[in-house]
């Protein structure tokens, strides 16, 4: 897994239709599909997604081989 920055975070969700999420109740932030529907999330802005990462020490990840995106502990 490799480390991206956010910019290249949201050129792939642009890509792929994807906006940054909050499930409700919870400080857990997610990436999800635009289209996908549910009562689970709250959609929250890019600079809010930024804000959660770094309070919580987190960053995102995506396969070299790939863009699968996944949100770690910043190494």
């Amino acid at each position: 897994m490799i480390k991206i920055s956010l910019d290249r975070v949201k050129k792939i969700a642009e890509q792929y239709d994807l906006k940054p999420t909050q499930i409700k109740g919870t400080g857990v932030i997610n990436i999800r599909k635009k289209s996908t529907q549910s009562d689970r999330f709250d959609d929250i802005s890019w600079e809010e997604f930024e804000s959660a990462l770094k309070e919580k020490g987190l960053a995102v990840y995506k396969t070299a081989e790939s863009d699968f995106l996944k949100i770690m502990k910043d190494k």
